[in-house]
């Protein structure tokens, strides 16, 4: 017996002895006890299971669903586990004529904790007979894992009947052909039956131009166009050429008179800028003209408006602050390899998979908002998401097991030495914000090295979300539009710049007299960094990297 049923036993007897009685159909086997080599993973083995079978099982069975539930199947947490991809490992064993299933199912909240195991036995024509799941629900033989693994077996039949003739080697759609005459092999034609009624180039008259103007009027008249309509006149003039970019509002606030208001008067003055809205078809334009990122003038420009950075002048003045340095031109140059790694990587696993670049994705509602992930990944199986990849430059010399270690890290480490992104890391809000803006389901966060690469799917947290929008709006009020009316948490920097005095830490102030850290790396190119820039309140007893080095 395995070590699940021994702990099941001395916790929970009653338990145990119904779940013994389970497995006195399969000769006393426990699904739990199986060896990998034991199962097979082939599609073909898998039992007939249909919705039919489902519903008997979830309804009629265990009564864990209603009728009218089961009617709208795809708002239920079942179908939502198993359309996320939180099924897994799904093996197959006959025993005693019973078809039992064993599977992995991740945990709807706590996805860095080790996955539930569940195993479903049912019969040869796919009705189900018992289920069992390690989860707290598990022990009454129904629940939403077990229900995700019902639906994660629905989906492996109808893949299996639904398969084109170009699925099957060797098979090709029969022709439908009522008589077939014998001919010798030099009468037959091996060609296309196009070939047949194929009109030559040579019998088409050419086009006159009459005609073609009458065309274009044409289709001018039905509310349409034409890219020759371009190019032919009196078309080409009357067609009003759309502007590649959306204009920036945020770029057009600043204002002299304002320049010597105080604080409290730029904040009351800033909630007639707040509530700036763009249409759907901006939005998309921006997207579009900004799919080059960093490589374009325009995302540097569209970006003066994002409260979700934590520097004043990168946010106002993006195209005056361009950092760069080693580490984020290591960044930029393999992110290309990142990218094709991890599409190298997902497309064993994932059916159509796709990967395309995205521009900066702004939604009408959040106007000061925006987020530009790296790529736009889709596939049939798991929907529409994004991906953010990290390439870090220690990970030249270190593993990402050695670099989860680091107290500047993203990444962190379960005690059972699993990796995962650190909630409360920048990098988390900043995937957050990608799956809002995006309005897709899911972000996998990428850390790439040239030797190797770590994947976590992220996915939306809706109460994070929330509470984070709350204090960015509130930092887009009470400081971006302030800044950008009348450069007001600027200026103390831009009269040090003009005395020669020399310029520290990332938000590029002077040594003012306030408490700063040396990053540990002698390369750095800022070196000197604020313990509030940086987000501590004492010195450090070890040896610290800033965020760039590392």
């Amino acid at each position: 017996m395995s070590n699940y049923f021994i702990k099941l036993e001395n916790e929970h007897p009653d338990v145990a002895t119904r779940y013994t009685q389970k497995l006195s159909l399969i000769n006393n086997m426990d699904p739990y006890s199986l060896k990998d080599s034991q199962l097979s993973y082939s599609a073909a083995d898998f039992p007939p299971v249909n919705n039919m079978d489902i519903v008997s099982y979830l309804v009629l069975t265990t009564s864990y669903y209603t009728s009218e539930q089961m009617k709208a199947f795809k708002c239920l947490h079942a179908y939502k586990y198993f359309e996320a991809g939180f099924v897994s490992k799904c093996g197959i064993i006959n025993i005693n004529n019973y078809m039992v299933v064993v599977a992995n199912v991740k945990h709807s909240q706590r996805m860095h904790n080790p996955p539930l195991r569940v195993w479903i036995m049912c019969k040869i024509d796919g009705s189900i007979e018992i289920a069992h799941c390690t989860c707290m629900a598990g022990a009454g033989e129904v629940c939403s894992h077990i229900g995700a693994l019902l639906y994660a077996l629905e989906y492996i039949n109808s893949s299996k009947t639904n398969t084109s003739c170009t699925d099957v080697r060797s098979l090709w759609n029969v022709p439908r052909v009522s008589k077939v005459q014998c001919e010798p092999i030099k009468n037959i034609n091996y060609g296309k039956t196009i070939s047949f009624t194929k009109i030559f180039k040579d019998s088409v008259p050419p086009v006159v131009d009459e005609e073609l103007s009458t065309l274009l009027r044409q289709i001018e008249e039905a509310g349409s166009q034409s890219v020759l309509m371009r190019v032919v006149e009196p078309f080409a003039s009357a067609l009003e050429v759309k502007e590649s970019a959306i204009s920036n509002p945020h770029t057009q606030l600043y204002n002299e008179e304002y320049i010597n208001l105080t604080s409290e008067q730029l904040i009351q003055l800033s909630s007639e800028y707040v509530n700036i809205h763009l249409t759907e078809e901006e939005c998309e334009e921006i997207n579009k003209t900004t799919k080059a990122q960093s490589n374009s003038k325009e995302w540097f420009h569209q970006r003066a408006r994002n409260p979700s950075l934590s520097l004043i002048k990168q946010i106002c003045y993006p195209l005056k602050f361009t950092f760069k340095s080693k580490t984020t031109e290591w960044g930029i140059i393999h992110e290309k390899n990142a990218l094709e790694a991890y599409k190298n990587e997902q497309t064993v696993s994932h059916d159509n998979l796709s990967l395309d670049d995205i521009g900066l994705c702004i939604t009408p509602d959040l106007a000061q908002c925006g987020a530009s992930p790296d790529a736009k990944v889709n596939c049939s199986c798991c929907g529409t998401g994004c991906v953010e990849v990290k390439c870090p430059y220690l990970l030249q010399n270190i593993t990402i097991e050695k670099f989860a270690d680091l107290k500047t890290s993203c990444l962190l480490k379960t005690k059972t030495n699993e990796i995962y992104l650190d909630n409360g890391h920048s990098y988390y809000y900043q995937v957050q914000q990608q799956i809002a803006m995006t309005g897709t389901l899911y972000c996998d966060f990428v850390v790439w090295s040239p030797k190797e690469m770590f994947i976590e799917r992220v996915l939306f947290n809706e109460d994070f979300w929330y509470q984070a929008m709350q204090k960015a709006t509130e930092f887009h009020k009470n400081v971006i539009i302030p800044e950008l009316l009348g450069c007001h948490f600027t200026k103390a920097a831009s009269k040090a710049a003009c005395t020669n005095t020399p310029l520290w830490c990332v938000c590029r102030g002077p040594d003012d007299g306030r408490p700063m850290l040396c990053c540990g790396n002698d390369n750095c190119d800022i070196k000197w960094y604020h313990f509030e820039c940086i987000g501590i309140d004492e010195q450090l007893t070890e040896m610290w990297i800033c965020s760039l080095c590392s």
